[in-house]
């Protein structure tokens, strides 16, 4: 993966610029949920636009079944199609802005903590971006025994059963797993309704994996099949109660581009007609970003209530 770092005038340009290049991807990465379980494009198409490519499912009517006579004969070729997926990236940029005051107290740590809330804000961005592609899905079903989300009650809340029964949808649906299981993204209240379900003893804890180093960023635990990640950000709907989606999916569902294009700068206090006092010191990023979904199949909504915590 190669990344590029845009310079601008400073005191020292290649050592400050890839500083907060290095600063914002290690900030960027840790606060993106969605995004770790996004297929990346294979080959990368330059900044206009993103591909991913999706092969069609060969029938098992097309397998040849062989005989006596017809011993060593090669069958007939079948053909593999691939369907090319793309997306034209948007850019997302941001900047802040520090006064000459607070660089004189002590500039490295302000410029840290600028792109510590720029790499934060970022994450939340392109997370919310792939939420609105892909909680946009074809399937989905609702808590309680409700048929449609204006019907929830705040009762209706996220079950083993629910869990259960995504799960058997998308293995209906010849979903890929992910090393063998489903995973699944969930707002905390709704896994708290989870958790305390009566007679949810099949909840695996991930401090009880057989390999832990496998863990998701952001997993809780596993049940019914499905290893379900806590997401904090997932964006709720509004309705006649608060509803709460449950993103359940199978390997390779989506497609994100990756961050090739994530560029940072830092413009130093200097006399200007906006600036003449040369009071402010501002630094920024941008990146272009796309998400897309690649298998609908693949991908299952639960909608819930949610109990009142507060």
């Amino acid at each position: 993966m190669s990344y590029t770092t845009a310079v601008t005038r400073s005191e020292n340009p290649n050592v400050l610029q890839t500083y907060l290049y290095q600063q914002t991807l290690e900030n960027l990465e840790p606060e993106l949920f969605f995004w770790q379980m996004g297929k990346k494009p294979i080959v990368p198409s330059g900044y206009n636009t993103v591909e991913w490519a999706r092969f069609s499912t060969i029938a098992d009517t097309e397998i040849t079944e062989g005989s006596d006579s017809t011993d060593g004969v090669t069958p007939a070729a079948i053909a593999i199609n691939a369907d090319v997926i793309s997306a034209t990236p948007i850019q997302y940029r941001v900047v802040a802005s520090i006064s000459d005051l607070v660089q004189k107290l002590n500039r490295i740590n302000f410029i840290d903590n600028a792109i510590l809330e720029i790499g934060n804000a970022m994450a939340r961005k392109i997370d919310k971006v792939i939420q609105t592609v892909v909680m946009a899905g074809t399937y989905v079903i609702y808590g309680g025994t409700k048929t449609a989300r204006t019907a929830l009650a705040s009762t209706d809340v996220l079950t083993a059963s629910l869990l259960a029964k995504a799960s058997t949808l998308l293995e209906s649906r010849y979903a890929k797993k992910i090393n063998g299981y489903y995973v699944a993204f969930s707002h905390p209240f709704a896994l708290y309704d989870l958790k305390t379900e009566t007679g949810t003893g099949n909840w695996l804890e991930v401090s009880k994996y057989a390999r832990p180093e496998q863990i998701f960023k952001g997993e809780v635990g596993a049940l019914n099949g499905v290893r379900i990640i806590s997401a904090p950000y997932i964006q709720k709907f509004s309705s006649t109660v608060d509803v709460y989606p449950t993103l359940v999916m199978g390997a390779d569902a989506y497609g994100v581009s990756d961050f090739d294009s994530l560029q940072t700068y830092i413009s130093p206090a200097r006399p200007s007609d906006s600036d003449p006092l040369a009071q402010r010191t501002k630094v920024g990023s941008k990146v272009a970003f796309a998400a897309k979904i690649l298998e609908q199949s693949a991908l299952l909504r639960i909608e819930t209530g949610v109990t009142n915590l507060l």
